[in-house]
């Protein structure tokens, strides 16, 4: 019976991932954390049934269920989450290091045993009577989101599946309006007198640093000790900061537009896209001033569609990691000391006031922004 062995294999899998991991202790904990495999495995009984006699078809689904939780394993133990779409889009170049760094035996063999699971389970599970497992995974099924209320599982509730098509889908539907999409909801009414900053970095050179993945309690500029940056806590002291910036997009990439051209990007659209986004950004205004300009990105450009983002911008120098070069390279970028140094020669070689932005290569989503004067 393939629905009984497809379901063995889900929660072999799963026990793996979970292996290590603190775990949310209770009697919804079973159902919790196994719901969306039971989900899985009930809309391949649908298949299964639909199918018929094609029993070919029948097992290659089967297969490709099996194979690609197996191989989410991996990923599953290290991040706590199978592979999501936009982790599919990056597992390009820019990961491969990472990728191969985690193909060890251990893993391979936990993959494989899973597989080897999924081949001779249909032969153990032949005689296993249809529908009382079927009963039993609607009542799993139907119990749950009410499970899942109770228990926090941290997301290691997904099932590879449900992971990649929920990220697949669009997160947010379009709807048509009676009032003026481009009016603010936010009150105009200003709250500081910022006049006496006007013109207070005439001459100056302009230094944007986008940090990512820092919240802003764990910096020394807002008290954090002991002080993990003390060159930026340097440079706040002599420079305007804006403590009410925030990320306005959870997607490092598109932050990073809205920081250049003052323009909040679109829900579900691909980086790809924004090249043809007209924008007069802070670089092109710079430059237009007669500041010298450049980007540089100890990652790079071509991951996640970040060059449409950047080029044609205004800036003078775009050097991303294969650029810049450094101690240490991967696919995914250099080390920060090596970018640092190349922006120093760069602005060691000019003389005119310079404008500089340095996009740091974390993987996070959400970005603080700050601007030294």
């Amino acid at each position: 019976m393939r629905v009984a062995s497809l379901l063995l294999v889900f929660i072999v899998a799963k026990a793996i991932v979970l292996a290590g991991h603190h775990l949310a202790v209770s009697w919804w904990s079973p159902i919790a954390y196994v719901w969306q495999d039971a989900a899985v495995v009930l809309v391949f009984a649908a298949v299964e049934w639909w199918l018929g006699p094609r029993q070919r078809a029948v097992w290659a689904v089967y297969a490709a269920l099996a194979l690609y939780v197996a191989l989410n394993i991996p990923v599953g133990r290290v991040l706590s989450t199978p592979l999501t779409w936009f982790m599919w889009r990056a597992a390009r170049g820019p990961l491969a290091d990472s990728i191969g760094h985690y193909a060890t035996w251990q893993n391979v063999t936990l993959c494989a045993s899973v597989a080897a699971i999924a081949a001779v389970a249909p032969a153990i599970f032949r005689w296993t009577p249809r529908p009382p497992v079927l009963a039993a995974l609607v009542l799993c099924v139907m119990l749950g989101p009410a499970a899942v209320a109770r228990v926090d599982t941290l997301g290691l509730d997904r099932n590879a599946w449900t992971a990649l098509i929920a990220t697949a889908m669009p997160r947010m539907v379009s709807r048509a309006s009676d009032g003026d999409w481009r009016a603010t909801r936010f009150e105009r009414a200003a709250s500081d007198d910022l006049s006496r900053f006007q013109g207070s970095a005439a001459g100056r050179n302009v230094v944007v640093v986008s940090l990512e993945s820092t919240a802003a309690q764990y910096l020394g500029v807002y008290g954090a000790a002991p002080d993990v940056m003390p060159h930026l806590s340097e440079l706040a002291e002599s420079a305007v900061v804006f403590d009410a910036a925030y990320a306005v997009y959870p997607e490092s990439i598109k932050g990073l537009f809205s920081t250049l051209c003052s323009t909040y990007p679109a829900f579900d659209s691909a980086a790809e896209l924004y090249a043809d986004v007209p924008c007069r950004s802070i670089a092109a205004v710079l430059s237009g001033s007669g500041y010298r300009t450049a980007l540089f990105h100890s990652g790079r450009f071509a991951y996640l569609g970040m060059e449409a983002i950047v080029r044609d911008r205004g800036y003078g120098t775009l050097a991303d990691a294969g650029d810049v070069g450094g101690h240490r390279n991967s696919s995914f970028g250099v080390d920060e000391a090596s970018t640092v140094n190349a922006i120093l020669k760069w602005i060691e070689v000019r003389s005119r006031t310079v404008m500089n932005s340095d996009a740091t290569a974390t993987r996070c989503t959400t970005a603080i922004d700050r601007s030294a004067r």
